[in-house]
């Protein structure tokens, strides 16, 4: 499926942006309706966007890690202030209304409104691909994302993880970290941040402070998340692709080697 190209302009000051995210007021936001799922505009006619193949840290997660990845964000849209012009190539609107996406400063190659092809080349030009490549975003692949396109990413995940760029030099998602009563996960190293926010969902109810990461991951397999796993080829639940020994908890799979089910 092809991408739809929208023109306009990235608002930091509308809303609160973070490291995967920002308003976006679109010089023809008709086009909205050719995407597949239904927008949800602002008061004002802006959409918030939802970045395509990679996931920040929350903004509650551990400093500095989770504030650079906004810094770093507004800093590659061109700046802080209203009215940066740019782009976005998106087929797609997800569940709550946002334009899942590619991010581009500046004017488009087509015209507003134009399908494109997006190749591997002119995705390392986005802000996505800059995010991952420098460390401050963790990748997040949905079963909709182009595998050309995912493999792109992963060379960049794999080049920030080897230099330990960013959130590389103390990621603790694949070696293990501790969870204990009572649960502070603004001190928590950086992990995965899907996972940091179902440790937040669970942990944030009174009732479930005191409880393992044991009773998490039965909590965990009665949602719905599924992912495929590269390394093995198979479907398997969210709490499958984690281990539990004591008050420690770890990924068994890297987070490129994970595509969430849509």
């Amino acid at each position: 499926m092809p991408f739809l190209t929208i023109k306009g302009v990235f608002n930091p000051q509308s809303g609160i942006p973070d490291g995967d995210s920002v308003r976006f007021l679109a010089d023809d936001d008709s086009l909205f309706d050719r995407l597949e799922g239904q927008i949800e505009f602002k008061s004002d006619g802006e959409v918030q966007l939802r970045y395509e193949g990679i996931d920040a840290l929350e903004k509650a997660a551990i400093k500095p890690f989770s504030s650079d990845a906004t810094k770093r964000n507004l800093k590659l849209l061109g700046g802080e202030e209203n009215g940066q012009p740019g782009y976005i190539l998106s087929n797609q609107i997800e569940k709550n209304g946002r334009p899942v996406c590619f991010v581009f400063t500046g004017d488009p190659d087509d015209p507003d409104g134009s399908e494109i092809i997006l190749e591997a080349e002119k995705l390392q030009k986005s802000v996505n691909y800059q995010l991952l490549a420098e460390g401050f975003v963790y990748p997040l692949f949905y079963d909709t994302l182009y595998q050309e396109l995912r493999d792109r990413l992963v060379e960049a995940v794999e080049t920030a993880r080897q230099e330990k760029l960013g959130i590389w030099t103390e990621d603790a998602s694949n070696q293990g970290f501790t969870v204990k009563p009572q649960v502070n996960l603004a001190k928590l190293e950086p992990i995965f941040p899907k996972l940091w926010r179902r440790l937040e969902t669970f942990y944030r109810r009174p009732s479930n402070q005191d409880k393992t990461v044991e009773q998490f991951l039965e909590s965990l397999a009665q949602g719905s998340d599924r992912l495929f796993t590269i390394p093995d080829q198979r479907w398997i639940k969210f709490s499958t692709a984690l281990e539990a020994k004591g008050n420690k908890l770890k990924l068994k799979y890297k987070p490129e080697e994970m595509i969430f089910r849509s």
